[in-house]
C-alpha cells in the first residue's frame, strides 16, 4: 500500500512527539513539518520526528492525507483562511488549537474540503510536571497513558472521525469525546487562569525590593507557577475570547485568595493547615484518577493486533484516495 502523508503544521514539542510517535509505529507513513520558525523545523528533522520539511504552506497542506494543525487558537485564525481551498477532498484535519468553537466555526466558514475534527490529547499524570517546550525535548511516548479529547464537526464522515480515535490510540491516548463549548468553557479554568495567576506571581516578585536576591534563589516551584508565561499571546486570546467567563473565573480566584490571606492575617495555623492539607488529598486523588485513565467511552482494542495502515488508513483513506 502507498505510504499516507501526515503534514504537521506547527513544530513545537507536542508536534514533534507526535512525529516521535508516528515513527515509532508499524504504520507506513511520511511525516512532513511546517513551521514558519524554519529553525524549528530543521530541529525535529534532525531528532527524527519528520521525514521532511516544506517551507510552503500550500504546498504542506495540500499533499497531506493526514493534516495536523498544531497552532494556538490565534495562530490558527489567522491561517486556516490561507490554506482551506487547498485541503485534500479525503484528507483527515485534526485540530489541536486551544479553543474548539473557534475552531469549529474557522472550518465551517473556510474549508472547502476534507473532514474537520477538533481533538486535545491531554498530558498523561507522568508528564504533567515536566515544564519543558522546545523541540528538542519530544518524546514519543509523552501522550501514552493520556486522554485522546475528540470534538468531530457535525459534517465529518462517521469513518474519518474513526480513524481520528485510532489516531489517538497511536499516541497512546483513550477516546473522550466532547461537547466543543463546554470544553472551551472549562479551558477558562485549567489554561486562562493559571496563565495569569503566572504573570502575577511574576510581576509580584519581580517588583519586590531585592528581586535580583529572590529570584537567583528561585527554585522549580516558582519556574513551574510562572511556566505558562512562555505562552502569553495565546493566554491573551483565550482571556479575552470569552470576557464574562475569564471574569468570573478571576472573581473565584481572588475569592480563594481572601480566604487564605484571612487565616494568615488571624495566624489561624490549625484551619490553614487542615485547608491545605484537604487540598492536597484532592489534588492527589485527581492525579490517582489521571495516572488510571478510566476514561473509556469506547471499547478498547488493540491497535497492534491487526494491519494498521488497512485498520486505521486502508479502509477510508485508501479508497477514497482511489475515488479521486
Amino acid at each position: 500500500m502507498k505510504a499516507q502523508t501526515v503534514t504537521l503544521i506547527g513544530v513545537n514539542r507536542a508536534s514533534a512527539s507526535i512525529g516521535l510517535a508516528l515513527k515509532a509505529s508499524p504504520l507506513e507513513m511520511v511525516v512532513v513539518g511546517y513551521d514558519a520558525d524554519r529553525a524549528r523545523a530543521e530541529e525535529a528533522k534532525e531528532i527524527k520526528a519528520i521525514d521532511k520539511t516544506d517551507w510552503n504552506l500550500i504546498s504542506a497542506v495540500s499533499k497531506a492525507d493526514i493534516l495536523v494543525l498544531a497552532l494556538s487558537a490565534a495562530e490558527l485564525q489567522e491561517t486556516m483562511p490561507l490554506f482551506g481551498e487547498d485541503v485534500q477532498p479525503h484528507a483527515l484535519v485534526l485540530d489541536f488549537s486551544s479553543l474548539k468553537g473557534q475552531g469549529i466555526a474557522l472550518a465551517n466558514k473556510h474549508l472547502r474540503r476534507g473532514h474537520y475534527v477538533g481533538v486535545q490529547a491531554v498530558l498523561s499524570a507522568a508528564a504533567l510536571a515536566d515544564g519543558r517546550s522546545t523541540v528538542s525535548t519530544a518524546q514519543g511516548d509523552m501522550f501514552r497513558d493520556s486522554v485522546f479529547c475528540l470534538m468531530p464537526a457535525p459534517q465529518a464522515d462517521p469513518k474519518a472521525v474513526e480513524t481520528a480515535v485510532n489516531f489517538g490510540r497511536i499516541l497512546g491516548g483513550t477516546p473522550y469525546f466532547v461537547d466543543p463549548h463546554e470544553y472551551d468553557s472549562l479551558l477558562q479554568g485549567i489554561t486562562t487562569i493559571p496563565g495569569l495567576m503566572a504573570a502575577t506571581v511574576f510581576s509580584t516578585v519581580n517588583q519586590a525590593t531585592g528581586w535580583r536576591d529572590i529570584l537567583r534563589f528561585a527554585d522549580l516551584p516558582f519556574a513551574l507557577t510562572t511556566a505558562p508565561l512562555q505562552d502569553g499571546a495565546e493566554i491573551t486570546h483565550l482571556a479575552l475570547n470569552n470576557k464574562q467567563a475569564t471574569l468570573r473565573w478571576l472573581d473565584a480566584f481572588m475569592n480563594e485568595l481572601k480566604e487564605i490571606r484571612r487565616l494568615v492575617e488571624q495566624e489561624d495555623g490549625e484551619l490553614l493547615l487542615a485547608t491545605l492539607t484537604d487540598l492536597q488529598y484532592r489534588r492527589e486523588k485527581w492525579l490517582h484518577e489521571r495516572s488510571e485513565n478510566n476514561w473509556v467511552e469506547i471499547p478498547a482494542q488493540d491497535v497492534q493486533s491487526r494491519s494498521l495502515p488497512e485498520q486505521m488508513l486502508g479502509g477510508w483513506l485508501g479508497g477514497k484516495r482511489k475515488k479521486e
